[in-house]
């Protein structure tokens, strides 16, 4: 099974991006966090059956997303999660840096697009959970 986490601390963003991700037939019901560390929690408890696509910001009180993606590297889940940048930085070096982490499928600015959403479904590691009609 396909769990989708919404990872940002603005509640607009989450709610856009949720809306999207319902209307795109991503999830039918996003898991969303304003906190990076509440997603951690959720994620160390999390069972290996399932997969994680997670839409990461990067900047973010308390825990980053770069600070979030070394805690990853910690948790038993860890090979079954991939991860969506999602954020307004349209720094290089963030760019850069995202090349450098294996879990980061794509690197998106922010606002997400509906377009967006449907091309994620046509990734490798995603497409099994997105049947193409006959």
């Amino acid at each position: 099974m396909l769990k989708v986490l919404i990872i940002d601390d603005d509640d607009i963003v989450t709610l856009v991006q949720g809306k999207l991700l319902q209307n795109s037939n991503v999830t039918k019901e996003p898991l969303k966090f304003k906190r990076a560390l509440d997603a951690v929690e959720y994620l160390n408890s999390a069972s290996a059956d399932n997969l994680y696509l997670l839409l990461l910001d990067i900047n973010m009180p308390i825990m980053s997303g770069w600070q979030f993606l070394d805690e990853i590297e910690k948790m038993e889940v860890k090979d079954n999660i991939y991860v969506f940048m999602v954020t307004s930085s349209i720094d290089y070096n963030d760019k850069e840096k995202a090349k450098k982490y294996n879990r980061i499928l794509n690197f998106i600015e922010k606002p997400i697009t509906a377009k967006k959403c449907e091309q994620l479904k046509t990734l490798p590691i995603l497409k099994p959970f997105f049947p193409q009609p006959n």
